[in-house]
This record gives structure tokens, C-alpha cells and sequence, in this order.
């Protein structure tokens, strides 16, 4: 079994990741309701999860980039869906809105530390 070792990113993509992880936490703390700000943040680690499996090799495709996008937004849509049936939960659009960007902002992170 052959072992390989990543290169380590550079000084620029270092610093790129952590100005878009702090602009992000940043934006995310100042939002007044916990249940948004808490949903920006698990969509983003989705959105990083989701671009790690789809997103393969130095040949970063836009098809897949977008497919890692939509698959949040749907994700986010289906956990909307099932707010607006269940008891004592309300739907709401600016949810789905959330959960899109905390998609993006991890496919971003993923995008700058990969």
C-alpha cells in the first residue's frame, strides 16, 4: 500500500480560510434567533461534508460544485417540508434561505482548505 501525504496549503489559502470561517461566525453570532443562527452553522459543516464527497481530485468541476449546492438547498427544503407538518413547528422561507447559505459558506470553506 502506497501512503500519500497532501501538500500543505499555503500561507494565502490558510489565511483565505480563516477570514471566511471568522466573516462567517462572525455574521452567523449576530443573528438574533438561535434556531437561524444554529441552522447557518450545521448547513455549513453539511456543506463542507457534502463538497468533500462530491468535489474529487485537483479538478474542481463547477457541475459539482453546483450539485454540492443544491443538494443543501434541498436538504434544507425537506427539513422545511417537514416543519410545516409536524405539530407546534412552523414553516418558514428564510429557513430555507439559512440553510442555503450555511451551504455555500461551506462548500467555500472546502473549496479554499482543499
Amino acid at each position: 500500500m502506497i501512503w500519500t501525504l497532501r501538500a500543505k496549503p499555503g500561507l494565502i489559502r490558510t489565511l483565505g480560510v480563516i477570514v471566511v470561517l471568522v466573516i462567517g461566525l462572525s455574521l452567523a453570532w449576530q443573528i438574533k434567533i438561535i434556531a437561524e443562527r444554529i441552522h447557518l452553522l450545521e448547513y455549513g459543516v453539511l456543506g463542507w461534508f457534502v463538497s468533500r464527497d462530491l468535489i474529487r481530485g485537483r479538478s474542481k468541476k463547477l457541475k459539482d460544485i453546483i450539485l454540492a449546492g443544491l443538494f443543501a438547498t434541498v436538504v434544507g427544503i425537506i427539513d422545511e417540508g417537514f416543519q410545516a407538518i409536524l405539530p407546534y413547528r412552523f414553516f418558514d422561507i428564510r429557513d430555507i434561505l439559512f440553510n442555503s447559505l450555511g451551504g455555500i459558506w461551506g462548500i467555500i470553506l472546502y473549496l479554499l482548505g482543499s
